[in-house]
C-alpha cells in the first residue's frame, strides 16, 4: 500500500509540476487496476488543489477530470456525491480552472449512480457561477453535453426546476455562433419542447434565442472534417420552431417578414417551415395571421419565377387550409375556414375570366391547392368557381375556350379526387363509371407540369379499382387513368427502369402458351405497339419516346420466332398472331428491311385459322407489295396460293384485304400464275358484299391488263 501511495504521489507530481500529460493515462490505469481509488487521488492532489497559483490548481483539477473521463463507470454513489460537491465549489474558483471542472462534471453526468438531487444541484451551480458564452468552443460544448446527458437520465429531476431550467438554458445558449454547438443547443431546445418541460414565462425568450438563427445562413468550409451541412441546421432548427403551438404568435409574423426577403433560400425555408408548423396548430393559432400569410403566398405565386418557390407556396396553402378544415366543428372554426377561403376566392376567381392569361394559371393553381386540402374546402371552391367557368366556356371564342377547358380540367380534377373518387365503392356501378371516366379525362389531358394532389392515394385507388372492379368501363378507365398518371408523374431513369414495356412483354410472352389466355396475350402485343386514342398520346401530353416500336420489335422478334419453333402445334397460332400484331405496327421502311427474315412465318400466318391473325398479316404485306424485296418475289408461288385461299374467307375484312394484296401482285412478274388467279377471282366477283365485289373487279382488271 505504501508503494502504491508513493507511485500515486509521483504521478501527481509529474503531471502537475512536470507537465507530463501522459501521466494522466498512467493514473487512470492505476485506478482501474485497483492500485488506488479516485478519492485517494483527490487526497494526493491536496497541495495542488489548495495552491495559491491558479494554474497549479487548474493542473490538479485537470488530472482528476481526465481520470474521471476514463473511470466514471466504476464510481460508487458516495464517491460521486463527494466529487460533485468538490466540483461545484471549484466553479467559484479562478476562470482558468473552469474548463477542467466542466470536463469533470460532464464525466459525472454519465454516471448511473448519481445521488438523488445531484442533477439539480449541478445545474443550479452551473447556471449561477458560469457565463457560458464567455467560454471557449470546447467548454461550451461541454456544457451542452452535460444538459443532454442529464435530460436523458434525470428528466423528472430537471422538470422539478420548473421554468428556471428553461431560463438557465436560454442564458447559456444566448449568442452561440459555432454550428457544432448550435446543433447541440437545438437538440436541447427540441427536447425541452417535445418532452413537455415547463416554459413558464420564458416561452418568448426560448423562441427568441433560437429564432434569431432563422433562416439558417451557413456555408460549410471546404473539406470540413465535421461534416455539418446547412440542411442539418435547417432541419434541427425547424424542429424547434415548429414543435409547439405556443410559438405560433411569434413564428407566424416572423415567417411573413422573411417571405418579403429577396433571398430565395430564405423564402423557401420560410414556406417549408410554415407547412410543417401548421400541422401542429389549430385554427385559433392561425386566425390573427391568415390575411398576412395569404397575401405573402399569393404574391409569391403570382410573381415568382422559381418553380421551387411556387411549389412550396402551394404546399403551404394546402397545409393552411387543411389545418382550418380539421379544426373542431364549431361556429368559430367554420367562420375561420370560410373567411380564409373568401380571401382566396376574392383574389383568384376573377382572374379565371380575364382576357390577360398571365394570372389564369397561377390563380387556378392556388384554387387547386386550396381544394386539395379537404372535402369541405373543395365544396366551397368548386361551388363558387365552376359555374362561372362553364358559362365562360359556353360563351367565349376558341382561344378562350381552350383556356377555359384547361382551367375546368385543372380545378375539376381536384374536385373529383377530393369529393367522389376516393369513395367510389360507396356508389352505384354507373356512378363509378361516371366518376372514373371524368377523372381520366381531366388528369390525362393535363400537362406533366401540373401538380396532381394526393397522387399516391389516387394511384392506389386506381390500381385497386383496375384489379378488383367487375364493371368493364370502370376498370378500363381506371387502368387508363393509372397509366396516364404513371407516364406523366415519373420521368427519366425511373421510367426506363420500372415502368417500361420490358416487364409487360415478358409477362405476355409467358402467357402465349396458356390454353385459355394465349390468344388474348397475343392481342396484347397490338396494344403495346399502338397509340392510345384517349390517354397515352402526345395530344394528351404523354411522354411518347421516339422509335419505341422499332426498339420493341428488335428486342422481341427473335424471342417470338424461337417461341414459335418450340411451341406445340396447337399453340403456334398465338405466336403468329403476336408477331403479325407487332410487324403490322412498324413503319413501312422497317417492315421492308425485316420482312426477309420473317417471311416464312408471315406466310405461315396466312394459313392460320384465326381471322385476326390473317387480317393483321395481310395489313403487313399490302404496303410492302408496292416495292417488294427480293425475298418476297422468290416466294410468289406460296404467297399467291395463300392469298387466293383467303378470298373465300368468312370474314369480309379478310376477303377485302386479300384482294388488295392480289391487286398489288399484278405488277410483279406473275405470268405463270395468271390463269390460276383469273379463275380464282371469278368467285369474289359474285360476292354478296358490294365492297368485296368492287375490290375483285379492280384486281381482275389489273391482272387481265397485265397479261396483255
Amino acid at each position: 500500500m505504501a508503494a502504491d501511495r508513493t507511485l500515486l504521489l509521483s504521478l501527481v507530481e509529474e503531471f502537475v509540476s512536470g507537465l507530463q500529460d501522459s501521466k494522466a493515462k498512467d493514473t487512470s490505469k492505476g485506478v482501474k487496476d485497483g492500485q488506488f481509488t479516485v478519492l485517494q487521488l483527490v487526497e494526493a492532489l491536496g497541495l495542488s488543489l489548495t495552491s495559491s497559483q491558479p494554474h497549479t490548481r487548474a493542473r490538479g483539477v485537470q488530472l482528476l477530470s481526465e481520470v474521471l473521463q476514463e473511470c466514471y463507470g466504476d464510481l460508487t454513489e458516495r464517491e460521486v456525491e463527494v466529487l460533485i460537491a468538490f466540483y461545484e465549489n471549484r466553479l467559484k474558483d479562478h476562470y482558468v480552472i473552469t474548463p477542467p471542472v466542466l470536463r469533470g462534471l460532464k464525466a459525472l453526468t454519465k454516471c448511473t449512480v448519481l445521488p438523488p438531487g445531484s442533477a439539480v444541484s449541478m445545474l443550479r451551480s452551473l447556471f449561477q457561477d458560469v457565463h457560458v458564452q464567455s467560454l471557449m468552443l470546447a467548454e461550451r460544448a461541454c456544457v451542452y453535453n452535460m444538459l443532454i446527458n442529464l435530460m436523458e437520465t434525470r428528466e423528472a429531476e430537471l422538470k422539478g426546476l420548473g421554468a428556471d431550467f428553461v431560463f438557465g438554458f436560454v442564458q447559456s445558449m444566448d449568442g452561440e455562433r459555432d454550428p457544432r454547438n448550435l446543433l447541440l443547443a437545438f437538440q436541447i431546445a427540441k427536447t425541452i419542447i417535445s418532452r413537455g418541460y415547463d416554459l413558464g414565462k420564458f416561452t418568448e425568450e426560448l423562441f427568441e434565442v433560437t429564432s434569431c438563427y432563422f433562416p439558417i445562413d451557413f456555408t460549410p468550409p471546404p473539406n470540413d472534417p465535421h461534416g455539418i451541412t446547412k440542411e442539418d441546421l435547417i432541419q434541427m432548427l425547424r424542429a424547434v420552431l415548429t414543435g409547439t403551438p405556443k410559438f405560433a404568435e411569434f413564428l407566424l409574423p416572423l415567417i411573413i417578414e422573411k417571405l418579403d426577403s429577396d433571398v430565395q433560400s430564405a423564402k423557401l425555408d420560410s414556406l417549408q417551415t410554415l407547412t410543417v408548423c401548421v400541422s401542429q396548430y389549430e385554427h385559433k393559432d392561425l386566425a390573427e395571421f391568415l390575411e398576412g400569410l395569404w397575401v405573402s403566398i399569393r404574391r409569391e405565386v403570382f410573381q415568382t419565377s422559381s418553380e421551387r418557390i411556387e411549389s412550396a407556396c402551394l404546399a403551404a396553402l394546402t397545409a393552411l387550409t387543411s389545418c382550418l378544415s380539421r379544426s373542431v366543428l364549431s361556429s368559430e372554426s367554420e367562420d375561420c375556414l370560410s373567411t380564409f377561403l373568401d380571401l382566396v376566392l376574392k383574389d383568384c376567381k376573377h382572374h379565371l375570366s380575364e382576357p390577360d392569361l398571365k394570372l389564369v394559371w397561377p390563380s387556378a393553381k392556388l384554387l387547386q391547392a386550396s381544394c386539395s386540402a379537404s372535402i369541405r374546402a373543395s365544396h366551397v371552391i368548386t361551388a363558387s368557381v365552376m359555374p362561372n367557368i362553364v358559362e365562360q366556356y359556353n360563351s367565349r371564342t376558341q382561344v378562350k375556350d381552350d383556356r377555359s377547358c384547361k382551367v375546368i380540367a385543372f380545378i375539376g380534377m381536384t374536385c373529383i379526387v377530393q369529393r367522389s373518387f376516393v369513395n367510389y365503392d360507396a356508389g352505384s356501378t354507373w356512378r363509378q363509371s361516371q366518376m372514373v371516366c371524368l377523372l381520366m379525362g381531366c388528369v390525362c389531358s393535363l400537362p406533366p407540369s401540373v401538380r396532381i394532389p394526393q397522387l399516391d392515394e389516387l394511384l392506389s385507388e386506381l390500381e385497386e379499382m383496375s384489379c378488383t372492379c367487375t364493371h368493364t368501363l370502370s376498370y378500363t378507365s381506371a387502368a387508363k387513368c393509372f397509366a396516364g398518371l404513371i407516364n406523366k408523374s415519373l420521368q427519366g431513369a425511373l421510367v426506363l427502369q420500372v415502368f417500361n414495356l420490358r416487364p409487360c412483354s415478358h409477362f405476355l410472352f409467358s402467357l402465349l402458351d396458356n390454353t385459355d389466355l394465349g390468344s388474348m396475350a397475343a392481342d396484347g402485343f397490338s396494344l403495346l405497339m399502338s397509340d392510345s386514342a384517349d390517354v397515352l398520346n402526345r395530344a394528351c401530353h404523354a411522354d411518347v419516346r421516339i422509335m419505341y416500336r422499332q426498339r420493341f420489335f428488335s428486342e422481341n422478334s427473335a424471342k417470338l420466332v424461337q417461341g414459335f419453333n418450340a411451341a406445340p402445334q396447337e399453340k403456334k397460332p398465338n405466336y403468329l398472331k403476336a408477331l403479325s400484331n407487332i410487324v403490322n405496327k412498324l413503319p413501312k421502311q422497317v417492315q421492308v428491311t425485316e420482312l426477309p427474315a420473317l417471311l416464312s412465318l408471315l406466310l405461315e400466318a396466312l394459313s392460320c385459322p384465326d381471322g385476326g391473325v390473317q387480317l393483321s398479316t395481310l395489313s403487313c404485306l399490302e404496303p410492302v407489295l408496292a416495292d417488294p424485296p427480293a425475298a418476297l418475289i422468290q416466294q410468289l408461288e406460296a404467297l399467291v396460293s395463300r392469298l387466293l385461299a383467303l378470298t373465300s374467307s368468312p370474314a369480309m375484312d379478310v376477303r377485302i384485304a386479300s384482294l388488295r394484296c392480289i391487286h398489288a401482285l399484278s405488277r410483279f412478274p406473275v405470268l405463270p400464275f395468271r390463269a390460276q388467279v383469273l379463275r380464282a377471282l371469278a368467285r369474289p366477283l359474285d360476292d354478296k358484299k358490294r365492297l368485296v365485289r368492287n375490290e375483285a373487279v379492280q384486281a381482275r382488271g389489273e391482272w387481265y391488263d397485265g397479261s396483255c
